[in-house]
């Protein structure tokens, strides 16, 4: 069967799955871990990225922080 062309968010969608299913097939696919696909999907919409109960890194070293940017 013939692939269509994806285009814009479609391909990005495609991409980030299609990369994240090639990793856990490395360990053990299994099991898919959906929310691992759900990270991958939304990290390539611009998304953090982030698993759930992770640490999200917003580029600040403490010491960096004041009044301004702490948030």
């Amino acid at each position: 069967m013939a692939m269509v062309e994806l285009e814009g968010r479609k391909r990005l969608i495609f991409d980030a799955l299609n990369a994240e299913i090639l990793r856990q097939a490395e360990t053990d696919l299994a099991v898919i871990d959906m929310v691992a696909l759900a990270v991958a999907i939304d990290a390539a919409l611009g998304g953090d990225g982030v698993m759930p109960g992770g640490d999200v890194d917003d580029g600040k070293e403490p010491h960096e922080l004041n009044a301004a940017n702490d948030g």
